[in-house]
């Protein structure tokens, strides 16, 4: 296999094109199916020829539940056909026949190409040591740009221990970096050592990770009691609403595979869409939306003036907007008369939307130079929102992805409660995100655990990410809880902490130096300790910048479960199966964690109860179902003794409702739904019909529009001094729309007049997938510029062009287009970095390049509202990035 690829490669008579289309398929002797095509049936086709590879029959052989494991939005079923041990093609869900009530989980591009992640020839087949790498350090400047030496297991593994051995006993805990989200199978071994300094990121969910269940909403993130979405309503409903304002939701793009159809639906069935943000996206061209244009950072400016416009324009007989019942029984802090008992701030929103505290009415004259809205729009959104229509808010985390979008989540909320838009059906105000964008409510299929005891990281150090790479280089930061795991109990007091940081571990669930803001001081905060180890399966970003890299095998090589497994869609989980061996001389996380410890001295099941198979058995025979009258759950699988004896695992025999072996057959389990089924969620219903009863998590049991759990925890904050309040009100971001003048009163632009935001892109999932060949031609990866900015600076699509902010820059391929508000650009997230060393510029169009570490007093990373400059770019042109050489090591 290894000698075909190699043979590929070298052979001058095979194109780079031919290459990289042979690569995938070459590893495997045989190859893929194209993307395109309308049919979701498997046809016999006969056998040909391409760039040199013979393929063989795309019909024979055995269809296995493959996993994609990768962090978008889709959670979709994909099955490969192998045979004789090689993959022969894929295809994705058909075990039923599709309807609106039953449909298929079908994959999306990005799963269809996972043959080609798989089976690159980028893959890293054997563990690798950095040239100029030596215990305590060696030439730390090299790292990312120094050659690499092919080593042994053993000499890798014993590297690898040793420096671990070496600084906790020179420098204990707080000399090591756990970099990522803490939950990989190598953190169980750091947290055994005694820990480490551990980092925690708002990553996808902005300041809805905050401890939004003070404010009434549902806690968000991944810890325990985390949900995907219980704040809107099922699918079903969607059709019920007469409007649908999706709030900076794409999930054409962020949610691909079934997502649009939930709202294609509503569509055909008469509902409008409206879309509020700073591009008119695909999904908001899919579904015909109106388009409210707001910039991005500036939305709680926006709902103010709605909410003053809502309050001022309110006529109880002839233009009923706000409704007053609501406010009063649901909610607290709005008004003088509703505030709650712990308020020590004399003040409320509905004054201060008056302007009775600084003399500013939040009109809509007000806010449009802010925001960017037309007047005319605010008014029109604030009449739409009101109590007689049946709307839906649905809302992804974009607009809380920025600095100073700590009031957002509350300030979206109390529009919603103003026009009385939760729990009754064709109303809505909530999220719209993920494998559940249009489908909210409880899962109806849940994976069981893995079993294994928790190892608690004692250390209890935990640094935000924006502040990651700088606690790193400057030994201090300030600790504020991790608030991605913790956040349902709230957050303990600021501590500042001194560390000593001389080795990072990558934690294997993650992509930290990629996909935290400030890329430049992470890249210099690597080349600062004195050991960094990874594993991986490419040549990503950590394993580029590593000194030791441990070839993990894939999901396809294993069986295991996998992060993502704790975001399943809502009526649905996925379950695949081991698809072929490991490649090359890759081996699998927990194995590659068991060697380490075993090197160290330490039995492995003080790491690892048991083994991988266990803990993949235990959670698909922990899985649970919802009971078909919808009263709680209930066992999924069934298992007998001889499923227990022929696995070779521990458990008990048990009833449920699909066997195991028919369960990894089919790879999945899907719950057929039907309208009125006992399974139709309405956000807030239970708590509307009987508040006492059913209250909210908040303190008062109700929605807090003045919260002072939040105001006093961000008035702590040692980040910032903006001076947030317990209800929302407008403040000027450290970085934002404002911060592009240089004299805001006179309207006089600074250095860096535009602003930019960071779209999910369909080449990837966040970080991953970026190096893969058909994707990287089928998108380019362009700097999207609006038509008017454009014809400014003389840039045309296909121009080369150098976009700077205050932190770094880059260049990207332009793509002009009027589907931009003027003086806001967008840069898709996460194109792995590419830095030039002469000129420090990076070519891959990174766009945490361009971000920095400054953050707003939550700690929220702000990918959203940074300020830049472009300009054409007259020296050397980038070439698309299909044609970069991919990063193949040859260390042989």
């Amino acid at each position: 296999m290894t000698s075909y690829l190699e043979k590929a490669r070298r052979s001058p008579q095979v194109s780079r094109r031919g290459f990289v289309k042979a690569s995938a398929a070459a590893t495997a002797a045989l190859a893929v199916a194209g993307l395109a095509g309308c049919s979701n049936k498997v046809e016999p086709v006969e056998d040909s020829a391409a760039d040199g590879v013979q393929q063989a029959s795309l019909t024979e052989g055995t269809w296995i539940p493959a996993a994609c494991w990768h962090n978008c939005g889709g959670r979709c079923l994909n099955k490969v056909l192998v045979k004789d041990g090689v993959v022969v093609r894929q295809k994705t869900d058909d075990t039923h026949e599709d309807s609106v009530e039953f449909p298929q989980i079908r994959a999306c591009l990005r799963g269809r190409s996972q043959q080609q992640h798989v089976f690159g020839a980028d893959r890293i087949k054997y563990p690798l040591k950095r040239k100029h790498w030596e215990p305590g350090g060696g030439r730390k400047e090299l790292r990312g740009i120094d050659e690499w030496e092919r080593i042994s297991w053993d000499e890798a593994i014993g590297y690898v221990a040793d420096e671990l051995k070496k600084v906790y006993e020179t420098y204990g805990p707080t000399g090591v970096l756990i970099a990522g989200y803490g939950t990989g199978q190598n953190v169980r071994l750091i947290s055994y050592l005694g820990g480490a300094v551990a980092e925690w990121d708002s990553a996808s969910h902005g300041t809805y990770l905050l401890n939004v269940g003070s404010l009434g909403l549902p806690h968000m993130g991944v810890g325990p009691g985390a949900v995907m979405c219980t704040s809107a309503n099922d699918r079903f409903d969607l059709k019920n609403s007469e409007t649908i304002v999706l709030y900076g939701c794409n999930p054409a793009w962020a949610s691909a595979g079934n997502r649009c159809k939930n709202f294609l639906e509503a569509k055909e069935a008469g509902t409008e869409f409206v879309y509020v943000g700073p591009s008119y996206n695909p999904s908001a061209s899919l579904l015909e939306a109106r388009w409210i244009r707001v910039r991005p950072g500036t939305d709680v400016s926006f709902l103010l003036a709605v909410a003053y416009t809502m309050v001022t324009q309110d006529d109880p007989q002839s233009n009923p907007l706000v409704d007053w019942d609501f406010i009063e029984k649901y909610t607290v802090g709005f008004t003088a008369d509703t505030m709650p008992e712990e308020a020590t701030l004399d003040e409320n929103l509905h004054d201060y939307l008056l302007g009775a505290y600084d003399g500013v009415p939040k009109t809509p004259e007000w806010a449009s130079p802010i925001c960017g809205t037309p007047v005319e729009d605010i008014e029109w959104f604030a009449q739409l929102v009101g109590k007689e229509h049946k709307v839906a808010l649905l809302h992804s985390f974009a607009a809380a992805r920025n600095k100073g979008a700590e009031d957002f989540p509350q300030m979206l909320m109390t529009i919603g409660a103003l026009g009385g838009h939760m729990g009754k059906s064709g109303h809505a105000c909530g999220s719209a995100f993920g494998p559940t964008a249009g489908d909210g409510g409880p899962s109806l299929v849940m994976p069981g655990q893995a079993g294994l005891t928790p190892i608690p990281n004692t250390l209890g150090y935990f640094v935000a990410g924006p502040d990651t790479w700088n606690a790193v280089l400057t030994g201090r930061f300030f600790d504020t809880g991790h608030n991605m795991m913790g956040s349902e109990q709230g957050f303990p007091p600021p501590v500042e902490r001194e560390v000593d940081i001389h080795l990072i571990c990558h934690d294997d669930s993650g992509a930290a130096l990629q996909s935290r803001i400030n890329i430049p001081g992470g890249i210099e905060a690597h080349r600062k300790v004195d050991f960094v180890f990874t594993q991986a399966y490419t040549m990503t970003t950590n394993a580029k910048y590593a000194d030791i890299i441990l070839p993990a095998c894939t999901q396809w090589e294993k069986k295991a479960s996998y992060f993502q497994m704790i975001y399943p869609g809502r009526d649905f989980e996925v379950f695949p199966s081991k698809v072929v061996d490991p490649l090359y001389e890759s081996k699998s996380d927990y194995d590659i964690i068991v060697a380490i410890a075993e090197r160290m001295g330490i039995d492995p099941k003080a790491i690892f109860d048991f083994d991988e198979t266990q803990q993949w058995f235990n959670v698909i025979v922990g899985s649970t179902v919802m009971k078909e009258d919808g009263t709680g759950y209930e066992p999924l699988v069934t298992v007998t003794q001889d499923d227990i004896d022929e696995w070779g695992v521990q458990g008990q025999p048990q009833e449920g409702r699909i066997g195991i072996k028919e369960l990894l057959d089919k790879g999945i389990y899907q719950v057929e739904r039907y309208e009125g089924d006992p399974y139709t969620f309405i956000a807030y219903k239970s708590f509307v019909d009987d508040p006492v009863a059913n209250p909210l998590p908040s303190h008062s049991g109700k929605f807090e529009i003045y919260c002072q759990w939040k105001g006093d925890w961000l008035a702590a904050s040692p980040r910032g001094d903006t001076p947030f309040k317990p209800y929302p009100t407008y403040q000027v971001p450290i970085e934002g729309y404002e911060t592009t003048f240089d004299d805001w009163d006179n309207q006089v632009k600074g250095d860096y007049p535009y602003l930019f935001f960071t779209p999910h892109y369909l080449r990837r999932a966040h970080t991953t997938l970026d190096n893969v060949p058909w994707l990287r031609e089928a998108f380019e990866n362009p700097v999207f510029i609006s038509a008017q900015d454009a014809k400014e600076k003389g840039v045309v699509t296909g121009d080369t062009v150098l976009v700077q902010s205050r932190y770094g820059k880059v260049l990207r391929i332009a793509s002009v287009t009027e589907t931009l508000m003027p003086g806001v650009l967008a840069l898709p997230h996460g194109s792995w970095v590419d830095i030039d060393q002469e000129t420090g510029c990076d070519k891959g169009g990174a766009d945490n390049v361009l971000c920095g570490p400054v953050t707003s007093n939550s700690g929220v990373s702000g990918y959203n509202n940074y300020n830049i400059n472009f300009e054409k770019y007259d020296a050397e042109q980038l070439l698309p990035d299909v044609e970069w050489p991919q990063r193949i090591v040859d260390a042989e």
